[in-house]
This record gives structure tokens, sequence and C-alpha cells, in this order.
């Protein structure tokens, strides 16, 4: 580049470029860049600026499209999210069903009651039978020996007598169309149990009289509890189903509180002849 300034005041400037050096010029990246983006949102039918949604809303998609199986830790973890005040509230339900037991239930299943209710009256059967019959045997002078064959089959008898006449209530009104949901007839049967823990305690006095009274006061109360239940599920067919099932389940509950009756509810003293022949006859428990 070269330039010649010559004296005269009125003069020219003689200014020679090299082409090949390379010229600067200022540009706007900020328009440039609105202009693209304006041209891809035209490609694409867009209007606008492309913008990328809010962090709240991508998490409430994730969470709103994950959905946990039946082997994840989640999906029965949403069966205990209840306090003690949901379930003595049930409890009470299943008890004295002045209310309808499923319209709260349903607001908030739990399986927290209907697991811990049967494994109680489990625990509470086997403690009281055993101490019933220790004090029978201490009546009758003779050493006690402690029945462990009690508490399995209590455990086994309850287990199996919730599963099962809930897995039948559960077909059974399901093929008729009342749309039940599996661990609401599970919970029928589960805190219908509640009633036989005082009636288990009380049972502990010795008088069979009072065992028999107590027994039956217990199947009523359960009985219709289970019935008043079940009878609401049955209504979402319109009737269809209550002159078949009703009976069975009846039946059912009968032969549970039979079970309970003589197995764990069954004891006296009576007088059997002392070893060796003679002498006064020794007393002895047996079931009654």
């Amino acid at each position: 580049m070269s330039y010649a300034k010559p004296n005269n005041p009125d003069y020219n400037i003689v200014v020679d470029v090299d082409d090949d050096e390379p010229t600067l010029e200022f540009q706007d990246f900020a328009t440039n860049s609105n202009a693209q983006s304006g041209r891809m949102n035209m490609h694409s039918g867009a209007i606008g600026p492309a913008s990328a949604p809010p962090p709240y809303q991508a998490a409430q998609t994730s969470e709103s499209s994950g959905s946990h199986s039946i082997w994840h830790i989640e999906y029965w973890a949403q069966y205990f999210n209840v306090d003690s005040q949901d379930v003595v509230q049930r409890t009470f339900l299943a008890v004295v069903p002045k209310d309808s037991f499923l319209d709260v239930y349903n607001t908030n299943p739990d399986l927290w009651g209907t697991f811990w209710i049967p494994t109680s009256v489990i625990f509470v059967m086997f403690v009281t039978a055993s101490l019933s019959q220790s004090i029978a045997e201490s009546l009758a002078g003779t050493q006690r020996e402690y029945d462990f064959t009690m508490l399995t089959f209590a455990t086994f008898t309850i287990y199996v007598y919730i599963l099962t006449v809930g897995s039948f209530v559960y077909a059974a009104t399901k093929y008729f169309g009342s749309q039940p949901g599996l661990m609401e007839c599970f919970s029928v049967y589960g805190y219908g149990m509640a009633v036989w823990i005082p009636i288990s305690v009380l049972c502990v006095l010795p008088f069979d009289w009072f065992r028999w009274a107590m027994v039956g006061v217990g199947f009523a109360s359960s009985g219709f509890f289970i019935m008043r239940s079940v009878n609401q599920i049955v209504s979402r067919s319109n009737g269809k189903l209550h002159k078949a099932i009703i009976p069975l389940i009846l039946v059912a509950h009968a032969l549970l509180v039979v079970v309970f009756k003589f197995k764990f509810f069954s004891y006296s003293v009576s007088s059997v002849a002392a070893p060796g022949g003679g002498g006064s006859p020794a007393p002895t428990p047996v079931p009654t």
C-alpha cells in the first residue's frame, strides 16, 4: 500500500491497495443467528425461535411415562403408604362395621393391615391357647409341654384361607363383570380377622359356655363384615352373582370358625384314674 501527498492544498490522495491482503468486515452475529434460526423454523413449519421445554415439564413427562411392574419394589411400596391412624380406622370399621370399609379403603389401598392383622391373630391365638392349656395342665398337676405345631397349623390355616377365598371372590366377581381389585378382596379377609384378637384373649377364661359365646360373637361380627363388603363388590355386577357366591362364602367362613373353636378354644380339666390303680383320680386337661 502506498500514497502520495502533494504540496498543493487542493491535493488528491492516491492509494494503491494490494488485492492479496484480506479485508476486514464487521458482522452482526446475533442478527445472523436469529436469521438462520428463523430460516430453520420456516423450513420445519414452526413460528419463532426454537426453545427447550422447562426442566419441570421434562421431569413430569419422565415420571408419567415410567410405570412400575409387579417385580419392582416401587410397585409394592405404594401399598404400604399408610400411617397408624389409617390402619386403626380401618380395623375399627372391620370390627364395628357401621360405615363402609371399602369406601375408606379404596381411597388409599394398603397391604399393611391386610398382612399384619392376620399375622397378629396367628401369634395371639398360639400364645393364648398355650397359656390356657398351661393353666389347665397346672390345675391337673401335669408337666406342660408346649405344642409348637399349633403355631404352624394356625399359620397355614389363616394364610391359606385368606389367599384361597380372597382369590375365589376376585375370580368369581371378575368373571361376572364386577370389576373388583385383587388387593381389595384380600383386604376384606385380612382386616376381617381383627375381631379374633380380643376373642382369643377372652377365651383364656376356663368356661366352655363363655368360649362358645365368644366364638359365636366372632362368627357374627366377622361374617357380617365380610358379607357386607362382598355384597358391595357384587353389586357392581347388578346382583347377578349374589345367589351363587354368598352361600359359598358363608360355608367357608363357618368352617374356619369351627376349626378355631376345636383347635384353639377347646380345653377343660377332667379326672382320670391315677397311675398304679389305687388312690384318687388325677385331673387331666382334655379338649371339649
